[in-house]
Protein backbone atom coordinates (compact mmCIF):
# COMPACT_ATOMS: atom_id res chain seq x y z
CA UNK A 1 0.00 0.00 0.00
CA UNK A 2 1.38 3.73 -0.90
CA UNK A 3 1.85 5.75 1.94
CA UNK A 4 -0.80 8.44 0.35
CA UNK A 5 -3.35 5.58 0.35
CA UNK A 6 -2.24 4.46 3.95
CA UNK A 7 -3.38 7.80 5.36
CA UNK A 8 -6.69 7.75 3.04
CA UNK A 9 -7.28 4.76 4.93
CA UNK A 10 -6.63 5.85 8.15
CA UNK A 11 -8.58 8.68 7.73
CA UNK A 12 -11.75 7.08 6.90
CA UNK A 13 -11.08 4.34 9.65
CA UNK A 14 -10.80 6.99 12.48
CA UNK A 15 -7.10 5.36 13.19
CA UNK A 16 -4.39 7.16 14.23
CA UNK A 17 -1.18 7.08 11.73
CA UNK A 18 2.63 7.12 13.39
CA UNK A 19 5.35 7.72 11.13
CA UNK A 20 9.00 7.29 12.10
CA UNK A 21 10.57 9.64 13.49
CA UNK A 22 13.17 11.67 11.50
CA UNK A 23 16.74 10.78 11.70
CA UNK A 24 19.20 13.00 14.04
CA UNK A 25 20.81 14.11 11.03
CA UNK A 26 17.71 15.40 9.59
CA UNK A 27 16.67 17.85 12.68
CA UNK A 28 16.56 21.66 12.12
CA UNK A 29 19.47 24.02 13.08
CA UNK A 30 19.50 27.30 12.78
CA UNK A 31 22.07 29.34 10.61
CA UNK A 32 23.37 31.88 12.38
CA UNK A 33 24.54 34.08 9.70
CA UNK A 34 20.52 33.88 8.82
CA UNK A 35 19.87 36.05 12.16
CA UNK A 36 18.22 39.15 11.98
CA UNK A 37 20.57 42.52 11.98
CA UNK A 38 20.23 44.23 15.02
CA UNK A 39 17.67 47.71 14.84
CA UNK A 40 16.44 50.30 16.42
CA UNK A 41 19.63 50.85 18.11
CA UNK A 42 20.42 53.53 20.65
CA UNK A 43 23.46 54.65 21.65
CA UNK A 44 25.51 57.13 24.54
CA UNK A 45 27.96 57.75 26.51
CA UNK A 46 28.96 58.14 30.18
CA UNK A 47 31.50 59.11 32.19
CA UNK A 48 33.64 57.46 34.50
CA UNK A 49 35.92 58.05 37.46
CA UNK A 50 38.58 55.79 38.34
CA UNK A 51 40.63 56.72 41.24
CA UNK A 52 41.83 60.15 41.95
CA UNK A 53 39.78 62.76 39.83
CA UNK A 54 42.29 63.14 36.70
CA UNK A 55 41.01 59.36 35.94
CA UNK A 56 37.85 60.14 33.91
CA UNK A 57 37.38 57.66 30.85
CA UNK A 58 33.93 57.23 27.98
CA UNK A 59 32.12 54.10 28.62
CA UNK A 60 29.66 53.61 25.52
CA UNK A 61 25.99 51.68 25.61
CA UNK A 62 23.86 50.08 22.84
CA UNK A 63 20.79 48.95 23.32
CA UNK A 64 19.00 47.62 20.33
CA UNK A 65 15.13 46.60 19.81
CA UNK A 66 15.77 43.69 18.15
CA UNK A 67 18.76 41.20 16.92
CA UNK A 68 22.39 40.36 19.03
CA UNK A 69 25.27 42.80 19.56
CA UNK A 70 27.95 43.75 21.29
CA UNK A 71 29.02 47.11 21.28
CA UNK A 72 32.32 49.19 19.36
CA UNK A 73 33.90 52.11 20.85
CA UNK A 74 35.58 54.36 18.72
CA UNK A 75 38.31 56.12 21.41
CA UNK A 76 40.97 58.88 21.60
CA UNK A 77 43.97 59.88 23.72
CA UNK A 78 43.29 63.42 24.28
CA UNK A 79 46.86 63.88 25.41
CA UNK A 80 48.76 62.43 22.57
CA UNK A 81 45.64 62.34 19.84
CA UNK A 82 46.05 58.83 18.84
CA UNK A 83 42.57 57.30 18.20
CA UNK A 84 41.69 53.53 18.55
CA UNK A 85 38.81 51.08 18.21
CA UNK A 86 37.28 48.84 21.50
CA UNK A 87 35.00 46.31 21.45
CA UNK A 88 32.78 45.11 24.24
CA UNK A 89 33.78 41.53 25.50
CA UNK A 90 29.91 40.40 25.48
CA UNK A 91 27.23 40.24 22.96
CA UNK A 92 23.55 40.71 24.62
CA UNK A 93 20.11 40.07 22.86
CA UNK A 94 17.69 42.52 22.52
CA UNK A 95 16.98 44.99 24.50
CA UNK A 96 19.92 44.68 26.27
CA UNK A 97 22.35 47.15 26.67
CA UNK A 98 26.05 46.18 25.50
CA UNK A 99 28.84 48.33 27.62
CA UNK A 100 32.49 49.04 26.91
CA UNK A 101 34.73 51.42 27.93
CA UNK A 102 38.18 53.09 26.58
CA UNK A 103 41.20 53.05 27.78
CA UNK A 104 41.52 55.42 31.38
CA UNK A 105 42.28 59.11 30.58
CA UNK A 106 40.55 58.40 27.25
CA UNK A 107 37.41 59.80 25.51
CA UNK A 108 34.60 58.07 23.35
CA UNK A 109 34.04 59.95 20.37
CA UNK A 110 32.18 57.14 18.86
CA UNK A 111 29.35 54.30 19.72
CA UNK A 112 28.58 51.66 17.57
CA UNK A 113 25.85 48.51 17.41
CA UNK A 114 28.03 45.00 16.18
CA UNK A 115 26.09 42.50 15.21
CA UNK A 116 26.85 38.90 16.40
CA UNK A 117 27.43 36.99 14.67
CA UNK A 118 28.95 38.65 12.09
CA UNK A 119 28.21 38.86 8.46
CA UNK A 120 30.45 36.30 6.50
CA UNK A 121 30.94 38.10 3.56
CA UNK A 122 31.88 41.67 2.57
CA UNK A 123 33.27 44.92 4.59
CA UNK A 124 31.00 45.74 7.35
CA UNK A 125 30.89 48.43 10.23
CA UNK A 126 33.67 50.87 9.18
CA UNK A 127 34.87 53.61 11.48
CA UNK A 128 37.30 56.18 10.88
CA UNK A 129 39.08 58.96 12.47
CA UNK A 130 41.93 61.73 11.64
CA UNK A 131 45.12 62.36 13.73
CA UNK A 132 47.52 65.03 13.91
CA UNK A 133 51.49 64.41 13.66
CA UNK A 134 54.02 66.90 14.65
CA UNK A 135 57.92 65.71 13.17
CA UNK A 136 60.27 68.38 13.28
CA UNK A 137 59.40 72.35 13.63
CA UNK A 138 55.90 73.04 13.02
CA UNK A 139 55.55 70.48 10.33
CA UNK A 140 51.79 69.20 10.98
CA UNK A 141 49.91 66.86 8.62
CA UNK A 142 46.87 64.56 8.48
CA UNK A 143 46.87 60.69 9.64
CA UNK A 144 44.26 59.03 8.46
CA UNK A 145 42.78 55.43 10.11
CA UNK A 146 39.96 53.03 9.64
CA UNK A 147 38.91 50.15 11.49
CA UNK A 148 36.16 47.46 10.03
CA UNK A 149 34.30 44.42 11.93
CA UNK A 150 34.72 42.42 8.94
CA UNK A 151 36.61 41.91 5.46
CA UNK A 152 39.73 43.27 3.27
CA UNK A 153 39.82 46.99 3.31
CA UNK A 154 42.73 49.93 3.09
CA UNK A 155 42.32 53.45 4.60
CA UNK A 156 41.37 56.11 1.73
CA UNK A 157 42.05 60.08 2.99
CA UNK A 158 41.29 63.17 0.92
CA UNK A 159 44.27 65.35 1.81
CA UNK A 160 44.47 68.91 1.07
CA UNK A 161 47.60 71.17 1.02
CA UNK A 162 46.80 73.97 3.05
CA UNK A 163 48.60 76.53 1.33
CA UNK A 164 47.42 75.77 -2.21
CA UNK A 165 44.50 74.11 -1.89
CA UNK A 166 45.15 71.61 -3.97
CA UNK A 167 43.63 68.08 -3.07
CA UNK A 168 44.40 64.83 -3.10
CA UNK A 169 43.97 61.04 -2.45
CA UNK A 170 46.02 58.34 -0.80
CA UNK A 171 45.43 54.88 -0.13
CA UNK A 172 46.53 53.13 3.26
CA UNK A 173 47.90 49.73 2.93
CA UNK A 174 45.14 46.41 2.78
CA UNK A 175 44.21 44.76 6.06
CA UNK A 176 41.93 41.84 7.48
CA UNK A 177 39.23 43.03 9.93
CA UNK A 178 39.63 43.73 12.59
CA UNK A 179 43.22 45.20 12.01
CA UNK A 180 43.37 49.37 11.50
CA UNK A 181 44.95 50.38 8.12
CA UNK A 182 47.03 54.06 8.58
CA UNK A 183 48.81 56.25 5.86
CA UNK A 184 49.71 59.87 6.40
CA UNK A 185 48.73 62.93 4.09
CA UNK A 186 52.07 64.57 2.79
CA UNK A 187 53.97 66.68 4.84
CA UNK A 188 52.52 69.66 5.98
CA UNK A 189 49.02 68.43 4.26
CA UNK A 190 45.70 68.35 6.02
CA UNK A 191 43.20 65.06 5.96
CA UNK A 192 40.01 66.22 5.11
CA UNK A 193 38.09 62.97 5.03
CA UNK A 194 39.12 59.54 6.08
CA UNK A 195 37.00 56.24 5.08
CA UNK A 196 37.60 52.48 5.10
CA UNK A 197 37.09 51.04 1.37
CA UNK A 198 37.33 47.47 0.48
CA UNK A 199 40.95 46.60 -0.73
Amino acid sequence: MTHSRAWAVAAVLGLSVVTAPTPASATARIDPSAQAAASGCTTWVEWVQGGSNSYYYGRGNVQCASGRYKVKLQCRNLQTGVGYVVYGGYAVNAPGTATATCYSGNVAEGVYPVDDPLPTTGVTGCVSWAEWVHEGSNHYYGRGSAQCDTGTYRVQIQCRNAQTGQRYVVYGPAVTAPRTSTTTCYQGNVADAVSGVPA
